[in-house]
């Protein structure tokens, strides 16, 4: 670097420092008005205390001034690191950032404009710098809507709802599913004030089209627990991990405090089912349901029923079909296959990120949007949290001291290292990669085949997961990728040392779909971190100014005189899989997914293993 560039950057960077030094106190003046200072505030138990007004000590002012600074700081490093970095398509990108703050919606854009506009001469070379980054990127992209589930057009109308709910406020429509612990029903709000308050359930049991009800709600069979909410939601609170609230009484409060402190809690999430609410109430007499499910209803509506007067209920987005239904109706084509073992990949990268094991995973746990009559690719959600392994204390490890532990459900589909395991007094079961082995077998179902764990039929019989050999796992089909094939067969291995773990498994996928070709040529070299930085940049500006859809209309219609009319009769169908820029939504929201939680560490070590498994 030559001295005419450091004096420049000196004095550059010296007059932003002296700058926001001079402007701090100003600054918080003006967002702290005086009058709110020295105030106190009472808040009621179990609510949320809001915006609270910082004191006027010198430790806060300190503190806030230091933070300040602290910003200062990174912005400077940040930009300095990139206007070193190489990017050839800075002239387009250029257009591309005008073009988005003279049209509007560049809020997004500013988010990445230090990266998505970086041009220069010099080369990045140190790990960290690019790290750096690398969290820019993941920062960038989390202020979006791709890593929330706004393809989702209930999620505008129901997210703000405090209000607590019964089975009043909805319609309920036929139902959609049924398993052996619960049933769901298709339904929607109900928006009449006449029929609130009554204590009637409303019902529409004359509708033949689903797709008039925007909602699935789930009520789980209730056959021992207490009929009061706080029995109820301590002992299915594994069924509510996904869910965004939690609509009890305040008595509940202190309760789902402690819950909060020792349950893992799972973000919102592309692949992740969206459940909006979670509450008890009382089992209604629904239309067919003596036949059913007799045995689950309580005795003031079936005699010879088991069940509970109450049970907890789920409010969730509807989705359309399962994965088994879809596969067994469709022959999806092996591009459709890929996309959509990379968003199952991406589901469990997600749960185990956040210390959740789902343990009960399979072809009709796994439900499919499809939005619209294309040959796109649907979006893939992972649903039924009710055997999943959710404790902030354990982690992905679970003591296992005698045979009375539950280890999960769907034993067929155990990994090796669970359903062999022994218990003892110092014994844990390790989960970090036991829903990736299951992945694994539920693949040969994605690309057309049986699954080999499964009983396939009486002349041939299926594989066992406690005593397969490797050598035995039948061969998938011709069109699939090498490194794919590859890929399926590496975290099928017995030993889970061998085994990939779930985040760099889901970071194959993702550049084998992405990333350029010549990158996994066994004979090629590896491309430089430089080259790589200059992808992710490149991917990222993508999905910053061609994803975003400005034609999500749903939204626009909350601000409508007349939105409750409007939501009783009309119903937006989501745009997961319509056309956005020059890929579908759910590629969009893998590739968004992939960059929320991008390391170069991670993409290295990806490109290794696929250069040795070509």
């Amino acid at each position: 670097m030559s001295i005419r560039t450091v004096v420049h950057r000196f004095l550059q960077n010296g007059r932003a420092l002296l700058h926001s030094v001079r402007n701090t106190e100003c600054f918080y003046s003006n967002y702290h008005p005086r009058n709110y200072h020295d105030k106190i505030h009472v808040v009621q138990v179990g609510k949320s205390q809001g915006f609270l007004p910082q004191g006027n000590s010198n430790v806060s002012n300190t503190g806030r001034h230091l933070g300040y600074l602290g910003a200062q700081a990174r912005r400077i490093f940040v930009d300095n690191i990139l206007k070193r970095v190489t990017n050839s398509l800075a002239a387009d990108l250029r257009r591309r950032a005008a073009k988005r703050l003279v049209f509007g919606d560049s809020a997004p854009f500013f988010a990445l404009v230090g990266v998505s506009l970086a041009s220069g001469t010099g080369i990045l070379t140190k790990d960290d710098e690019l790290e750096g980054v690398c969290w820019e990127i993941r920062e960038a992209v989390s202020k979006l809507q791709w890593n929330t589930p706004q393809n989702d057009t209930n999620y505008e109308t129901v997210k703000d709802n405090a209000n607590v709910l019964s089975l009043e406020d909805f319609v309920i429509g036929p139902a959609i599913a049924k398993g052996c612990s619960a049933i769901v029903y298709a339904t929607r709000f109900n928006n009449s004030v006449l029929d609130k308050g009554n204590g009637q359930i409303n019902i529409d049991n004359k509708a033949t089209d689903v797709t008039a009800f925007p909602l699935a709600l789930k009520m789980m069979f209730n056959y021992n627990t207490e009929s009061n909410a706080l029995s109820i939601l301590r002992a299915m609170h594994r069924e509510t991990v996904p869910a965004r609230k939690h609509l009890n009484n305040e008595e509940l409060a202190d309760w789902e405090t402690k819950m909060a402190e020792r349950k893992a809690k799972l973000p919102p999430h592309p692949n992740i089912v969206a459940m909006y609410y979670a509450f008890a109430d009382k089992v209604p007499a629904l239309p067919d349901s003596l036949k059913m499910y007799p045995d689950a209803l309580p005795a003031r509506i079936n005699p010879q029923g088991y069940g509970r007067n109450m049970s907890l209920f789920l409010l969730m987005k509807r989705y359309d079909i399962t994965l088994q239904q879809y596969l067994s109706d469709r022959n999806p084509s092996t591009r459709e296959s890929i996309l959509l073992l990379a968003q199952l990949l991406e589901g469990v990268a997600h749960m185990n990120a956040h210390g959740i094991a789902h343990r009960d995973l399979k072809s009709d746990n796994i439900l499919l949007d499809l939005s619209e009559e294309t040959d796109n690719c649907p979006s893939l959600v992972i649903t039924d949290f009710g055997c999943c392994l959710a404790d902030k204390s354990h982690g992905l490890y679970l003591p296992y001291n005698s045979h009375d532990t539950d280890r999960g459900g769907n034993i067929v589909l155990m990994a090796p290292e669970v359903i062999t395991a022994e218990p003892g007094p110092f014994t844990s079961i390790n989960y970090t990669k036991a829903d990736l082995w299951t992945v694994g077998t539920i693949a040969y179902e994605i690309f057309g085949m049986k699954n080999p764990f499964h009983d396939v039929d009486k002349e041939k019989t299926s594989l066992k997961n406690f005593n397969y050999k490797e050598s035995d796992l039948p061969s998938l089909p011709n069109g699939v990728p090498t490194i794919v094939s590859a890929l399926i067969k590496n975290i099928l291995s017995r030993n889970l040392y061998k085994r990939l773990d779930t985040e760099t498994a889901a970071t194959v996928i993702q550049l084998h779909l992405w990333a350029p070709s010549a990158w996994f040529r066994s004979e090629g070299q590896l491309p430089s971190s430089n080259e790589v930085m200059q992808w992710l940049l490149c991917l990222t500006t993508k999905v910053l100014c061609e994803g975003r859809n400005s034609a999500l209309s749903f939204p626009k219609m909350l601000n409508d005189e007349n939105f409750e009319d409007v939501k009783k009769n009309f119903y937006h169908r989501s745009i997961s899989t319509r056309s956005c820029g020059r890929r579908t939504m759910p590629e969009y929201q893998l590739i968004a997914s992939f960059l929320g939680r991008v390391t170069l560490s991670n993409i290295r070590s990806a490109l290794k293993w696929m250069q040795k498994n070509v």
